[in-house]
């Protein structure tokens, strides 16, 4: 029920939706005027210019706003108003984003009733700038019923606080009310940028506030990176997260930039944005579905919404689907039909429309397109460039990704680079990086092709990279990485909202970044062109006749054009451009051989063209080679993650289980919450059952030299809640004897009967709980993973396990037995030399040497003793300890990883 208040202000219920929205805020540059210039302007007078509220201010005509009519608005120091005539809750209400700000109160997640109705220009902790007393005015010109009332704030600057320094030593900035539309402006004026202190990250508020800041009531400015031109600030509704509209002397906003607002009408829905691509090879690129994003930027639903493709020139294409029901605010993704399987040469022009409404302003959107015979980019060619996008930490990359129809091969990359501001230089080395699209989720994975370091120019502009025609799979990412702390500035065009899934950065070359989650909303300049081939790859690949060792690969050959073929094979996941073997075959069948057991491998097959040249790959097939015969393991690493499973088959190669107790559970291969991959081993217990676990398994049997030292190293967990305790303990014994059964396991590695951690844990050579070497000498072992929980426990998992082999030498076999060195390699550089059995009366002599032969350390060592040998002082690498008995003495390489 609304009710009139003091002021002339009319409100409705408080719980309702700001009668603006995102869809209809704009970011657009525009012109300045400073009020002290305007005849008939007036100064608002405030008890002070740090935290002050001003006495209610006439704003000369009626302006709805929320679902209410204002008359009036009080004035805040700190840049922010409200409209009506009773003030803010506080004079010091603005938020404190940063350590060593002055305490405030945020205006937007304020809850109090008088914190409702606010206009947030540039909403911080302000006081008098650099040129004098702050100084607040109003004007209202114009004539009825198209009146303007702007509120300036002049002279101010963003107080310094004990942690960052002021950015803007003088700024003025207004609010401008327009009469019967109801529109608000957010206008920037002359800056004058600080000098002292450091030029750093700070967090005003800027934005408008309904009822509360739930989204739909407010709508908020953000840009995240207060490096990035203000034109790149976008509109978002709720509250602030990890940004909010970064500001930094460097970069202040353009003189006239505006941020409008503008009111929503009843039925208003908006084409967005559309997603195609600028450039488009015909056939590599198709079939290719252009897409268009739709908002209801009006205030009640839309139902069945005719969207409709219209693409004309060099093409026609028309396509309309319809949107069921799309509620007031919300937008979809609409999905055209494919383009036709070719299209000719020439330029489109694609356009996406929507019916006749209350606002035909932003019915449509259009996108121009080039066709060509060999050339892809997202690049709008009819859209200027935004500015420069990088992100300046070093080994930072920006990676755009491509999905055509099939594999292609790419015959070059053109980056266009923004130019450097006038008497700047901006030369910043940069790579190319040509990325699978392997990684988790479809991210960037295997780089299959990194160019040579070049730089870019002050004057920017296209830079064409030649690549040696790299093989591609359908879905890729060219990327551009920056190879030292310089910005590159890749050009950019403006794409608001980004299109998912399309644009990434990342900072540290593992953790990618979509740009959907910051500012600038960057469609990166990055093109390529394909080679087209002159023949077709060999089609029906097949493999038969696998064996451990060997398997037949066969495929049928195109009609013509291929001279011979190119198969290039090796594990699943393999690079292809610099991994693999390569065999090139005259016809088919082609023999594979050397295999290793156990084994999925991944075969590529393509033509080598009689014109010249080689087609794209087929598409590769898979196949598992069969467990060895004889599955003695004598090279080393050894390393199983438990995931090749083969048909038929329970356990990995080699492996044995052991149901010592004949009870009905025992060690099994399981998907459940693997450490990696897509399996571990698991000892399922029986939680009522009364029987104590006593079961193994074995590993195949371990050639062991009596020049290495062998260690076993394990990732193992409990049952239970990730990161929580397990309301189980379970306990776990690893030993090794010369056979695969209980009574031969003699030597015991590892024992742990306290194993309730959820989360998987490393046990090795340096863990708390110690996993020891293997026997010293040359011979055959087995290690047994031995579970002897308690009745009653719950379940114990295994997963990645390896042995590793490090040389030694020595001129006794009892010496070789009797020493052992721990960890290696060592990330701290401090060793455990253990000493037992050598027999000696006396101490050791130790000595240890770098690659180059040179003495770093010499010290002792006390037999059936743990000693310690500190190299922490020394630096990362290889090294060689030596120790010494009489005449006796034994080498072992170590190394460290810091």
């Amino acid at each position: 029920m609304a009710a009139l208040l003091a002021g002339g202000t009319t409100v409705a219920a408080q719980a309702q939706l700001l009668n603006y929205s995102t869809a209809t805020a704009t970011n657009v540059p525009g012109t300045y005027t400073d009020l002290a210039t305007v005849a008939g302007s007036t100064v608002i007078a405030t008890a002070n210019t740090d935290n002050a509220n001003s006495a209610a201010q006439n704003i000369g005509f009626s302006f709805s706003y929320n679902g209410g009519t204002f008359t009036q608005f009080v004035l805040n120091t700190n840049g922010i108003m409200r409209l009506g005539s009773a003030a803010p809750s506080v004079a010091n209400l603005f938020a404190a984003y940063e350590n060593g700000q002055a305490a405030g109160v945020d205006p937007i997640t304020s809850p109090s009733a008088a914190d409702v109705n606010l206009l947030a220009p540039f909403n911080f902790d302000l006081e008098d700038g650099s040129a004098g007393p702050a100084e607040y005015r109003v004007a209202t010109t114009g004539t009825a019923p198209n009146r303007v009332c702007t509120i300036q704030w002049k002279n101010v600057r963003d107080k310094a606080g004990t942690v960052n320094a002021t950015q803007f030593d003088n700024f003025e900035f207004q609010v401008r009310l327009y009469e019967t539309t109801n529109l608000i402006e957010f206008g920037y004026g002359n800056t004058v940028s600080a000098t002292a202190g450091a030029s750093i990250n700070r967090f005003p508020t800027v934005g408008i506030k309904g009822s509360g800041s739930n989204p739909g009531q407010d709508i908020l400015v953000n840009k995240t990176s207060s490096t990035a031109a203000w034109s790149t600030a976008v509109f978002i509704t709720g509250v602030y997260a990890s940004s909010t509209l970064n500001f930094r002397r460097l970069v202040p906003p353009d003189l006239g930039r505006t941020f409008r607002f503008a009111t929503a009408p009843a039925s208003d829905a908006a084409v967005t944005m559309v997603y195609t691509l600028g450039k488009i090879a015909s056939p590599t690129a198709l079939p290719h579905a252009v897409k268009a994003v739709v908002t209801n930027a009006g205030t009640t639903t839309q139902t069945n919404l005719a969207v409709t493709l219209n693409v004309t020139g060099a093409n026609t294409f028309t396509d309309t689907k319809t949107v069921a029901s799309l509620a007031a605010g919300a937008s979809t993704t609409v999905t055209f039909a494919d383009y036709p399987a070719a299209l000719t040469a020439g330029t489109n022009t694609v356009t996406v429309t929507v019916p006749a409404d209350a606002n035909n302003a932003n019915n449509a959107a259009t996108y121009g397109q080039q066709v060509t015979a060999d050339r892809t980019s997202y690049t709008d060619p009819t859209v200027a460039a935004t500015g420069g996008v990088g992100i300046g930490t070093g080994n930072a990359v920006l990676a755009t990704k491509y999905t055509l129809s099939a594999a292609s091969v790419l015959s070059d990359v053109v980056l266009t680079f923004a130019a450097a501001a006038a008497n700047a230089v901006n030369t910043a080395p940069f790579q190319v990086l040509i990325y699978d699209a392997s990684g988790t989720g479809g991210l960037p994975g295997q780089v299959l092709y990194a160019s040579a370091t070049q730089n870019r120019t002050s004057a920017g502009g296209a830079v064409t990279v030649t690549v040696p025609s790299v093989a591609v799979p359908a879905a890729f990412f060219i990327g551009v990485k920056e190879t030292s702390t310089a910005n590159i500035a890749i050009s950019y065009q403006t794409e608001n909202p980004i299109r998912p899934g399309t644009f990434y950065y990342t900072t540290d070359g593992a953790v990618w970044n979509d740009f959907i989650n910051v500012t600038p909303k960057a469609r990166v300049a990055i093109e390529f062109g394909t080679v087209v081939p002159t023949c077709t790859p060999p089609t029906a690949l097949a493999a038969s006749n696998v064996t451990a060792t060997d398997a037949t690969i066969t495929f049928t050959a195109p009609a013509s054009g291929a001279a011979n073929y190119e198969i290039l094979y090796g594990p699943t996941g393999f690079n292809t451009v610099s991994g693999g073997t390569l065999v090139t075959a005259s016809s088919s069948p082609v023999t594979l051989t050397g295999l290793s057991p156990a084994t999925t491998y991944q075969v590529h097959v393509r033509s080598n063209c009689t014109a010249g040249g080689t087609s794209i790959y087929a598409t590769p097939i898979s196949f598992t080679t069969l467990c060895n015969p004889n599955p003695a393991v004598a090279a080393f690493p050894y390393n199983q993650n438990f995931d090749t499973i083969l048909a038929g088959q329970a356990l990995p190669c080699g492996f044995t289980t052991l149901n010592a107790n004949n009870d009905n559970t025992t060690w099994a291969i399981t998907k459940t919450n693997p450490n990696s991959g897509t399996n571990a081993i698991r000892y399922t217990g029986l939680t009522l059952n009364n029987v104590t676990a006593d079961d193994w398994f074995f590993t195949p049997p371990l050639t062991l030299a009596a020049t290495s030292r062998y260690q076993v190293a394990f990732r193992y967990r409990g049952e239970g809640i990730a990161n929580s305790l397990s309301s189980f303990t379970e306990s776990l014994e690893v030993t090794s004897g010369t056979a695969a059964m209980a009574a031969a396991q003699t030597n015991l590695l590892y024992t742990n009967a306290a194993i309730t951690n959820t989360s998987y844990l490393l046990a090795d050579g340096s863990s708390t709980t110690v996993v020891a070497l293997l026997p010293a000498g040359a011979g055959t072992q087995y290690v047994g993973f031995h579970i002897k929980s308690a009745a009653n426990q719950g379940n114990l998992y295994i997963d990645d396990l390896s042995i590793t082999a490090t040389a030694v030498t020595a001129t006794s076999d009892a010496l070789l037995r009797a020493i052992s060195v721990f960890p290696n390699p060592s990330t701290t550089g401090q060793f455990d030399l253990e000493i037992h059995g050598a027999n000696a009366k006396g101490s050791l002599a130790v000595l240890v040497t770098n690659a180059l032969g040179q003495r770093v350390y010499t010290g002792s060592a006390r037999d059936n003793y743990s000693n310690k040998v500190n190299l922490s002082s020394l630096a990362p690498g290889i090294y060689y300890l030596q120790v010494r008995h009489g005449q006796e003495q034994m080498t072992s390489r170590i190394s460290i990883v810091k």
